[in-house]
């Protein structure tokens, strides 16, 4: 018998030990799903953050892996489909019932964790981190799946205001790993898991140290050079803010009952070729401004993440097959794409084009028929440089901050920001 032979036997094995309703964590020896290669359970504790389409689908899929995984979610109505502990991971690639904590308690969720894992809006990165900052324990690694645009930076200065009790470590995914979508209550379909994703720790000095364990379960990941590059590599606002706010006639089809499909039905050629194109260089150009040393297109994404060549980004959307299966949106802030997006990585954006001298005038656009269709001061309320501590900064001195200065800033080493003695 030769060592391929082996293999098929032994993946055969795990993919029928997953596909029974008692069957432990997956094997020694997992296949790894999008990244084409074979990877050994890394018995982590992990608390994933969130129980929605994203986060049912890494809990899920990080038990299979043979972690102990608790999940943790505000809401009842997230939980209670699980509330047994079995998620049913659905799909060609993963397939399995996997068991994990459920957990409605923030603090017993990350106690002794060697990752949290936060998969939910990049809206409530504010709200984890004003809570967590009393939460946390020494050396934890907290990572935002993904932090959209300047996600990490305004953890980190939460992280600050609210003292901060102990050294941990922050990082950020410039996507999410898998393209997934619920498809039942407790069910959920994974329909890609990335081929590549770039992920940077805040600072970048702290990325030998993260990248290593994030590896262990998700070997696909490369270190980004640092969160500048994670924030401006987001091609989220790119795929679906323009789609949701220009093609409305399709939500409407949806609400009515019909079976249309997100990238299939709601990106035209119109809308992509005139407004989504020029936001992705908008983008690309804050990025150069920057430095960077990497700078993706949309294009670029699609052909690192999911491996698909094309020769336009509308050919992108309507080749890439595994995208293919996302539900349409029955109202225009339904899947966070306006009320996520709009704040947390357009607003960002259009403050850097402000600061750096880049125009940004399709980010800008968007943002304001945002604001007028939804009746939202998303400018006031979104990510402004003041939140992520870049206020008043030039490109070389925000390179510096997120490259080498640590985490909570000087406070960190004067003890300003320190809980006092007597009250800790």
């Amino acid at each position: 018998m030769n060592d391929s032979q082996l293999e098929n036997i032994v993946r055969s094995v795990i993919k029928e030990l997953q596909n029974r309703s008692d069957a432990p964590a997956a094997g020694p020896v997992t296949p790894s799903g999008g990244s084409g290669v074979s990877r050994r359970a890394s018995n982590l504790t992990i608390a994933v953050l969130g129980a929605g389409n994203g986060g049912l689908a890494m809990a899920g899929h990080l038990a299979l892996l043979g972690n102990r995984v608790r999940l943790f979610s505000f809401f009842e109505r997230e939980l209670a489909p699980v509330a047994d502990g079995t998620i049913e991971i659905l799909g060609q690639e993963v397939t399995g019932r996997a068991r994990v904590e459920v957990f409605k308690s923030l603090d017993a969720a990350v106690k002794d964790a060697n990752l949290v894992m936060i998969v939910s809006p990049a809206y409530t990165h504010v709200l984890y981190a004003s809570l967590l900052a009393g939460l946390l324990e020494k050396e934890q690694v907290v990572v935002l799946n993904p932090g959209r645009t300047g996600g990490a930076l305004e953890f980190g200065e939460v992280l600050r205001r609210y003292a901060l009790r102990h050294r941990i470590y922050l990082a950020e995914t410039q996507t999410f790993i898998y393209a997934a979508e619920t498809r039942a209550p407790g069910k959920v379909e994974i329909l890609k898991e990335k081929f590549k994703m770039r992920v940077a720790a805040l600072p970048a000095t702290d990325n030998p140290y993260v990248i290593p364990i994030l590896q262990q379960v998700y070997p696909q990941i490369e270190a980004a050079q640092h969160v500048l590059e994670t924030s401006m590599n987001n091609v989220g606002p790119v795929n679906h803010v323009a789609p949701m706010l220009l093609n409305t006639s399709v939500i409407e089809r949806v609400a009515r009952g019909e079976d249309l499909h997100f990238y299939r039905d709601m990106i035209n050629p119109t809308v992509c070729n005139l407004v989504m194109e020029k936001v992705d260089a908008e983008k690309c150009s804050l990025a150069r401004a920057l430095g960077n040393d990497v700078v993706w297109t949309t294009l670029d994404w699609y052909r690192e993440s999911y491996h698909v060549n094309a020769s336009t980004l509308y050919e992108a959307y309507t080749i890439t097959p595994y995208i293919q299966g996302f539900s349409g949106p029955r109202h225009i802030l339904a899947m966070n794409n306006v009320l996520d997006e709009i704040p947390s990585s357009l607003v960002p954006w259009s403050c850097f084009g402000k600061a750096l001298g880049v125009p940004t005038p399709t980010i800008d656009a968007l943002v304001d028929l945002a604001g007028v269709m939804c009746g939202i001061d998303f400018r006031k309320s979104g990510r402004t440089l003041d939140k992520l501590g870049l206020e008043g900064m030039s490109a070389a001195q925000m390179v510096e901050r997120v490259e080498r200065q640590p985490l909570l800033g000087d406070c960190a080493t004067t003890g300003v920001c320190q809980v006092l003695p007597q009250f800790s």
